[in-house]
């Protein structure tokens, strides 16, 4: 199978935890199919507009302060010395899984992000066709999120964002052989390192944020790549005829700080 080209954006736990700030909770941790407290999708009377209603414990759709996506306003964004990212990802088998709102990579583990001297374990990563985030306004084709957790439990999302490039070189083994129906899982011979799915520069935006799918689970830091990658149109095409459109409207910005490293 054959991951995809993306711009990339990454969320972490949220900004300055407290002590009694519990561990988050999101069904992204879930590497198999499994139920949620309310049917909900990216339309109708279950689409995002409504996600706040549909049960008590997506509450926070309506009511939090600190929701994702957003749009990024690159240069109204704050200029901070922001910790080093390294990603240590190894080469592993590709097992994908049709959760029924997105194509979900489950990941072994044994690979790593390390932001400054924290540490967090990739536990899956995921596509969002057309991209959540946008930049200046602008939607990108897709959308990739690297979901990371430290031992504490704190949150590390990475979102890279990804556009159409007929030039791109990137070879896309997962994208010939895709899950097509909820809860189906594609398991192929083939290898792929994620960090191939990463732009070069390691330059990003950063700022507090949600998980972008009910409950909406806030304290998630969100690292959003400056640098997009590209990939031939016809392997977006083949995400975005499985996944329609699966992303969730920019939410306000509010009092929140997006920064961005120099």
């Amino acid at each position: 199978m054959k991951t995809f080209g993306l711009t990339v954006a990454v969320t972490l736990w949220g900004q300055s935890l407290m002590a009694e700030d519990r561990p988050v909770v999101h069904h992204y941790f879930s590497k198999t199919p499994h139920e949620h407290a309310a049917k909900w999708g990216y339309s109708g009377t279950t689409g995002p507009e409504f996600w706040g209603k549909l049960d008590p414990s997506y509450r926070l759709a309506s009511s939090g302060r600190q929701q994702s996506p957003i749009d990024i306003r690159s240069r109204q964004a704050s200029v901070a010395e922001l910790p080093e990212l390294k990603f240590d990802y190894r080469r592993e088998r590709i097992t994908t899984l049709n959760n029924g709102h997105t194509i979900q990579h489950n990941e072994a583990p044994g690979s790593f992000l390390h932001v400054g001297d924290d540490k967090f374990s990739l536990e899956q990563f995921h596509v969002h066709t057309p991209s959540e985030h946008t930049i200046d306004g602008k939607h990108f084709e897709l959308e990739i999120h690297f979901v990371h957790k430290s031992k504490s439990g704190q949150v590390a999302v990475v979102a890279v964002l990804v556009h159409a490039d007929e030039k791109a070189e990137l070879d896309f083994p997962l994208a010939n052989d895709l899950p097509k129906k909820p809860g189906e899982i594609a398991e192929v011979e083939a290898t792929r390192n994620p960090s191939d799915f990463l732009p070069r520069s390691r330059e990003y935006f950063n700022y507090s944020g949600s998980f972008t799918t009910p409950p909406c689970t806030e304290q998630v830091r969100w690292i959003v790549m400056k640098q997009p990658i590209g990939a031939p149109q016809k392997y977006i095409e083949r995400f975005a005829t499985i996944l329609k459109a699966n992303n969730r409207p920019v939410q306000k910005l509010n009092d929140r700080v997006v920064e961005k490293s120099k």
